[in-house]
């Protein structure tokens, strides 16, 4: 989180970090924990502030319980309006951490944009042969993209939208895939095709709209870029650091904060 955050965002990562460090205690014969984002990102001594001190000192051995129990204290950048169930992206749905509305308007990172060629597809997807067409076919109730039909010269495949993410470096899955035209004197077209009623003709006059495709992309030609574009960074799980950051500004404790990401968890020393 970063250091000029209010001291309330702040005391509710500190408590969150340190629920999570616990959690891990004794999981690894020779350590407890990564400094990156393996288990949760620490930059060494030299980036500490007396602001982060105060927050961590004062919320001192405090931890977050789910009937009696340490919790997985998941957190994340932003989510993009909502937080994600737990279920939606990991093997368990835990009690506490279920779907809320997120605060994170104001996130750097709430609304963005990537644009791959189709010589860079052809590269990540060398094992269908490149890929030559894509097709939304699941979204969890926050509007993240579950799975995903990738089509290549050499088949087709189903994907989770987490694969892809990791594969196209995306900063979330909740994003909509565009393909976007670029052709000398004419005006770049963003063409979202999820319902194509013909799939052997691309009509560039003509957007189709629909959240899920009962027929994939049309072939991506090769003037053509695959135009993602999606909200929040990571996985939206759990507490939303931008989310935090507008809660404390408007007056939020880090009791409130931590409540409202963390379903009837209880904040208590360890």
């Amino acid at each position: 989180m970063p250091k000029e955050f209010p001291l309330a965002a702040l005391q509710a990562q500190a408590i969150a970090a340190r629920t999570y460090a616990l959690k891990l205690l004794g999981k690894n014969e020779f350590f407890d924990i990564y400094s990156t984002q393996a288990s949760q990102v620490y930059l060494g001594l030299e980036a500490e502030t007396a602001k982060i001190n105060r927050a961590v000192n004062s919320t001192s051995s405090l931890a977050l319980f789910y009937e009696n129990k340490l919790i997985e204290a998941v957190f994340h950048s932003s989510s993009g309006g909502r937080t994600e169930n737990s279920g939606q992206v990991w093997k368990y749905q835990l009690p506490y951490l279920r779907s809320v509305v997120d605060y994170d308007q104001n996130s750097t990172k709430y609304r963005w944009s990537k644009e791959i060629s189709s010589t860079e597809l052809d590269q990540i997807f060398s094992d269908l042969g490149g890929l030559n067409s894509i097709q939304i076919i699941k979204k969890s109730n926050s509007d993240r993209v579950l799975k995903i039909r990738l089509y290549g010269p050499k088949g087709n495949k189903i994907i989770s939208g987490t694969t892809l993410r990791k594969n196209l470096k995306l900063l979330s899955n909740k994003f909509d895939v565009y393909m976007k035209f670029n052709k000398t004197n004419q005006e770049d077209k963003l063409i979202k095709i999820n319902s194509f009623s013909d799939k052997n003709k691309l009509n560039l006059d003509k957007i189709f709209y629909s959240n899920l495709a009962p027929y994939p992309l049309p072939e991506i030609p090769i003037d053509y870029f695959l135009s993602v574009q999606g909200y929040g960074a990571g996985h939206g799980v759990g507490m939303s650091q931008w989310g935090a950051r507008t809660m404390a500004e408007r007056g939020a404790s880090f009791r409130k904060i931590l409540k409202h990401y963390y379903t009837g968890v209880q904040i208590k020393r360890y």
